[in-house]
């Protein structure tokens, strides 16, 4: 008679727990609007790109650093260039949304990479969150990395079909880079969404009895150190920078 035996993977080395990790989404989100000295904002945008480190999102990591610095660049020379006024409203625009809303994107997109769907069930269940947050959350974390995989595989299709930018193809009919892009990938996003929530229900997500999960969630030492290494970076720079 064959046995099944349940394989718990068991993570090493540098692991958040996922309401730490909700923390300082929540820390970072409402920071980033309190206080407009250069260091407080550079304490902040370390958090999501110290973690992307420790995650192994590299590309992600650079990306958001390189934008992070060109909005300090453009902000503190400003005043001294004078820009038209549209151009200035433009700059300010973005230098606005780079320092002040692309820490906390970030920062989700750590959460997103670094947390599978039973983590989050586990660790909101026992925050005693209610199935209505549960479910969608769940769905999401499911949602995001079909939905890339969907336009990795369209994209593939269009290279394939030499529908690119800059291609002949491209040069004799530009709306087919829309039509062969966008549309597949807007069924797809329907149809992936109908799928989970599917497969949410059919796992018994809506189950008001409470589920046993296998998945390790709980803090540990490394949350502790998380916490600390923020909490004193944000308030040492909140109360002590010189600018």
């Amino acid at each position: 008679m064959e046995q099944l035996q349940a394989v718990v993977e068991n993570r090493t080395g540098f692991c958040l727990d996922p309401r730490t990790k909700l923390l300082l989404m929540a820390v970072v989100a409402t920071a980033e609007f309190l206080y407009s000295h250069t260091a407080f904002m550079i304490a902040v945008a370390m958090i999501p790109f110290v973690l992307l480190l420790t995650n192994r999102q590299y590309k992600t990591a650079t990306v958001f650093f390189c934008l992070f610095a060109a909005g300090l660049f453009v902000q503190a020379i400003q005043n001294s260039v004078q820009f038209p006024m549209i151009v200035n409203m433009l700059v300010v625009l973005l230098v606005g949304l780079v320092l002040r809303l692309f820490p906390a994107f970030v920062m989700g997109a750590y959460i997103i990479k670094s947390t599978t769907a039973s983590e989050c069930i586990t660790a909101l269940g026992r925050m005693h969150i209610g199935r209505q947050i549960t479910i969608p959350l769940s769905v999401l974390f499911r949602f995001i990395p079909t939905m890339q995989e969907e336009s990795a595989a369209i994209k593939d299709a269009m290279r394939m079909r030499e529908v690119q930018f800059g291609t002949k193809k491209f040069w004799q009919n530009p709306a087919a880079l829309i039509e062969y892009r966008f549309i597949p990938l807007m069924i797809s996003v329907v149809k992936i969404g109908d799928d989970l929530s599917a497969a949410a229900l059919t796992r018994g997500l809506d189950n008001p009895v409470r589920r046993t999960n296998i998945t390790k969630v709980g803090f540990t030492g490394w949350d502790l150190l998380a916490v600390l290494i923020a909490g004193t970076a944000l308030l040492s720079t909140y109360f002590f920078s010189p600018w």
